[in-house]
């Protein structure tokens, strides 16, 4: 037992001490917290924590050092730095698991914080934990496996803080079929510490891999749409639609069957059709749940686009559209295609605009009208804002760097092909004419296909050289290919032609006999000199599908079918399985009796074929 007189005296001294060294608060940090400073705000420097951040909600990652895990630890010192390395510089018991792991796992920066190191951390969470890194170490397998061989794996522009970032194993080493722990987890971007697991994973599959597909060349910070992720931070609507764009994506850069192609690359990485099927299909579901919720903002979202942002909700509107473009492109992109129509009205961009991100918005909205409108049988009222003069001007913004690598005018000779198809005639006994002008007006059929020359004679005198160098003049495309330009607008201004031939077929009379053969023939040409590898590939979607529509060769439309099936490996959009189905029909229908009367347009305007090829 301790004697009481002993303890009185350390008490009195301690007390004591206290009284001659008073307690000093700690000096006020001299920098902004870690949060304030990356978004570029200006801090109040309270302590512990930032009260800007914690107004906002956010955990603040204070003002000291942030401690990242190191991929690879290698001992330096003792003997264990001779141990623990191998003949290539690698450790020998970190090898293995960086050979296999594939996993895109994520450790929230948020971790590192003081609560991060409270035992607060159940079983539950750390077996959920290890559930989504095995899903998705699952995911990134079968895209890897399934990822044609011409497209560069999905890497973070430089210059930019990916959401995610993975070790990947070299190319020459081999997987190991042995169980290895997974790779060290490493940070995120602070900004999206709060987002969910699979979140985080599809946000950086967008940037990564989706953003490639909406621009003609992916040149890094340059690319626009990666300027949306910063937006969902603050918009659950855009994030839900983004992130269900993104799921469906990967679900079709998983899914079986696959062709011959994908079918080696699984064989030789050891996996096989099960699990790139799961994985598609877990992909599936997140991206329905992730739409689902999306639509149930949109409705909100619109009521008050006030306090929302006109802008922000036109971009979700676009990927609602690129949704179901992802899945089918059947029938369900027409009703957000006329909300966009009502929305760009509210907006009236038609002023001149600084902003690329709206005028690619604004852009593909356009292009996605035109081409709608090829196979519409009437161009519906609702599209108040696409019926305005404003097109040519706004295709223009985007022309440089537009993923369709079409001239503007061949997109305004499309849509007025598009109306002038749809005209009656005063010969058809069909027409409805009503002098109150409720109905569309009347005209003649040889005004209509004159009308039709002089679109098609519009088409052979642009100038396409002129267009395929006008790149050259924005800084950040000074070195794209302007051969393969070349091809694709020739590509397209003949598809367009064809397209002229077929919808208003009274045309033919005023052309040479072999005009649809020789326009055939050119087209061919213009396809087959885009390589697979080259940025202009994915744009020759639609000119392909005229061409596969036109062809009448078996070994043509043999020719036709394989380059889609190219063409969906290097771009996973569904609407292309959508594309090579109605071509099947087409085909089917041409070889049938009676058939040849009917031309392939009007077979495709009938509502029960309706769907968007872009």
């Amino acid at each position: 037992m301790a004697n009481p007189s002993t303890t009185s005296a350390t008490a009195a001294a301690a007390a004591t001490t206290s009284q001659q060294r008073p307690w000093r608060a700690p000096p006020p940090p001299t920098k902004p917290c870690h949060n304030c400073r990356r978004r570029r705000l200006r801090c109040d420097r309270s302590y512990p924590s930032c009260h800007k951040c914690s107004s906002t909600g956010q955990d603040c990652l204070g003002y000291g050092k942030l401690f990242r895990w190191a991929v690879q630890p290698v001992s330096v010192r003792g003997k264990r730095a001779e141990s623990d390395v191998d003949g290539d510089g690698e450790t020998g018991s970190t090898s293995a698991a960086s050979r296999s792991s594939f996993s895109p796992d994520v450790f929230s920066s948020s971790s590192f914080s003081s609560s991060s190191f409270s035992s607060s951390t159940t079983a539950s969470q750390s077996q959920q934990q290890q559930q989504q890194q095995s899903h998705y170490s699952q995911w990134n397998l079968a895209t890897t496996a399934t990822t044609p061989v011409s497209s560069s794996d999905p890497a973070s522009p430089a210059g930019e803080l990916p959401l995610v970032r993975s070790c990947s194993p070299s190319p020459s080493r081999p997987l190991s079929r042995s169980p290895s722990p997974p790779a060290p987890w490493t940070l995120v971007d602070p900004v999206f510490q709060d987002a969910e697991y699979p979140y985080r994973y599809y946000l950086s599959y967008f940037t990564t891999r989706v953003c490639k597909d909406l621009v003609s060349h992916d040149i890094p910070e340059r690319n626009p749409f990666r300027a949306l992720i910063p937006l969902t931070k603050s918009s659950p609507l855009l994030q839900h639609i983004i992130v269900a764009a993104s799921a469906a994506h990967l679900s079709n850069l998983t899914r079986p069957p696959l062709a011959p192609a994908q079918r080696s690359a699984l064989a030789n990485a050891n996996t096989n059709t099960n699990t790139a099927a799961e994985a598609s299909r877990r992909a599936l579901l997140d991206a329905l749940v992730a739409k689902q919720k999306a639509l149930r903002l949109l409705n909100e979202a619109i009521t008050n686009i006030d306090t929302v942002g006109g802008d922000v909700v036109l971009a979700a509107v676009l990927f609602f559209i690129n949704v179901e473009l992802i899945e089918s492109g059947k029938h369900g992109w027409k009703a957000h295609l006329e909300g966009a129509g009502r929305i760009m009205t509210f907006l009236s961009p038609d002023d001149s605009s600084s902003d690329p991100l709206r005028d690619y918005i604004l852009s593909d909205c356009f292009i996605y009208y035109i081409l709608a409108s090829a196979f519409m049988p009437t161009a519906p009222a609702q599209f108040s804002y696409f019926q305005s003069a404003q097109i040519s001007s706004i295709l223009e913004r985007a022309a440089a760097n537009s993923y369709l690598c079409c001239p503007p005018q061949v997109l305004q000779i499309l849509l007025d092909a598009a109306r002038l198809s749809n005209i009656p005639t005063t010969d058809d006994h069909d027409c409805d004419c009503d002098p109150d002008g409720s109905a569309p007006p009347c005209a003649g059929a040889d005004a209509i296909a004159q009308g039709a020359l002089r679109l098609m004679q519009r088409a052979q005198s642009l100038d396409l050289d002129a267009w395929a160098q006008d790149v050259r003049s924005v800084p950040y495309l000074q070195n794209v290919p302007i051969e393969s330009r070349l091809h694709a607008g020739s590509a397209h201004r003949l598809a367009s032609c064809l397209y002229i031939l077929q919808a208003i077929p009274s045309v033919a009379r005023f052309l040479p006999p072999d005009a649809a053969e020789t326009l055939e023939r050119d087209i061919m040409f213009h396809l087959s000199s885009i390589p697979e590898g080259d940025p202009n590939f994915k744009a020759t979607t639609w000119p392909t599908f005229i061409a596969g529509a036109e062809a009448r060769d078996r070994h043509q439309q043999a020719w036709v079918m394989n380059r889609l099936q190219r063409l969906v490996l290097n771009c996973p959009w569904g609407f292309i399985y959508t594309a090579m189905d109605a071509l099947q029909v087409i085909w089917d229908m041409q070889r049938g009796e009676g058939e040849e009367s009917r031309s392939w347009v009007q077979m495709l305007k009938d509502p029960d074929m309706n769907f968007l090829i872009v």
